[in-house]
């Protein structure tokens, strides 16, 4: 019978990945558009620079908890740590995509 913690720890990888994906191809390939809150009037560079970057912390953040859980178990805290972080990153991630601290 295969642990839970290992089932809970493969689902927070596989999400992690594709929070990884999804912020290279924000940073990386320019696709500011991918971003559920991207205001077009700002410039793709800076959404691709600060809101992808964001994403790309999300992502490796989601993976080193579920690599934590592989080796450790399930932390309550641990897990409630990482929910509140990413609500926090991804508030500032819609923030970037509109344009807060844009100059032009």
């Amino acid at each position: 019978m295969v642990e839970i913690h290992y089932v809970s720890g493969s689902v927070w990888l596989l999400c992690g990945l594709a929070i990884l994906y999804l912020g290279y191809l924000i940073t990386f390939r320019g696709r500011a558009d991918l971003h559920g809150s991207y205001d077009e009037s700002v410039d793709p560079a800076y959404v691709s620079r600060w809101a992808g970057g964001t994403a790309l912390l999300m992502g490796m953040l989601v993976v080193a908890y579920a690599v934590h859980e592989f080796r450790y178990g399930f932390r309550p805290f641990l897990l409630g740590a990482l929910v509140v972080t990413l609500l926090v990153l991804s508030y500032v991630s819609k923030l970037f995509a509109r344009g807060v601290g844009y100059r032009e």
